[in-house]
């Protein structure tokens, strides 16, 4: 009699599955901590002196352009200065929202 691995090997915790598990529950888990720490501070859990704090005073339309190009890595509900950045184009008409997005 052979031995049929697919079925009688014992599942150990390296399978395809297992990992794909465990990492969308640790970025669940990451994913969760963010959200927490953000709701616990606010907006204003960065320091006033981070590249991303909200402007003190309004953009203009040329550095609301320079400021978008500069954190286009940023998510515009997680950094108020592109969130900043963004609402002055879109008032400008120089950026038109997507209507399935929040903004």
């Amino acid at each position: 009699m052979s031995f049929n691995w697919w079925r009688e090997a014992e599942p150990d915790e390296m399978s395809a599955q297992a990992i794909i598990d465990r990492v969308a529950a640790e970025w669940r888990a990451g994913h969760q901590h963010m959200q927490d720490r953000t709701e616990q501070h606010g907006t204003a859990a960065r320091p006033a002196g981070s590249p991303h704090a909200a402007p003190e005073k309004p953009f203009g339309v040329s550095e609301a352009h320079r400021t978008m190009q500069q954190h286009k890595a940023c998510r515009a509900d997680q950094c108020p200065r592109k969130a900043a950045a963004q609402r002055t184009l879109i008032d400008a008409g120089h950026m038109t929202p997507d209507t399935s997005r929040r903004y």
